[in-house]
């Protein structure tokens, strides 16, 4: 009995000197701390920095020679793009419309170039970006050998709401290269 109380009694003293110890610690850390009274001053650096290039905004898109009202041609240093046919219908539900545009690049310069999926998005007059759908027309992503052309039709689907000054952004690897076509669908 005499020893429980013994190793109760050493427990004990030993959880006190331990809090002390912790109460001590505590005490020094906010002397020695104290908080500022008066604000620091932080200068940043300036790093020298250039404009980046934005998009070709084609204001007058330049119909196609014999195309329907809809057909705009857009000519870039390294390719030609045609859209050759544009409509709007019911979408997945009945809040969205699906775009649907028929597309043709041609590859004009020396090198073979790439037309991906990443490259074509719709984007609305406040500035939301929408992707392509899943059914896309078969081989019309892919690389494009010099004087060769791709056609397909690729297909949207956005909010009715949306549908006002709706843009194609057409993006390619060439960033120089990215142009805003309007889309005139209403």
């Amino acid at each position: 009995m005499v020893t429980i109380y013994l190793k109760h009694k050493i427990l004990c003293g030993i959880v006190v000197f331990l809090s002390c110890l912790v109460i001590s610690a505590c005490s020094n850390n906010s002397v020695s701390s104290p908080i500022p009274t008066q604000p620091v001053v932080v200068q940043g650096t300036s790093i020298a920095s250039t404009p980046g290039i934005g998009p070709t905004v084609i204001l007058t898109p330049t119909k196609v020679p014999d195309g329907n009202e809809q057909s705009q041609l857009v000519t870039l240093s390294d390719r030609v793009i045609t859209i050759t046919n544009m409509s709007k219908q019911v979408g997945t539900d009945s809040n969205s419309v699906a775009i649907n545009l028929t597309i043709t690049i041609k590859n004009t310069g020396a090198k073979t170039i790439n037309n991906d999926v990443a490259y074509f998005q719709l984007i609305s007059a406040e500035g939301d970006a929408f992707g392509l759908q899943s059914n896309v027309a078969p081989n019309f992503f892919g690389s494009i050998a010099t004087q060769s052309s791709r056609s397909g039709t690729i297909i949207f689907q956005i909010p009715s709401g949306a549908i006002n000054g709706i843009r194609l952004m057409y993006r390619p690897e060439v960033s120089t290269e990215t142009i805003f076509v309007p889309l005139n669908l209403t």
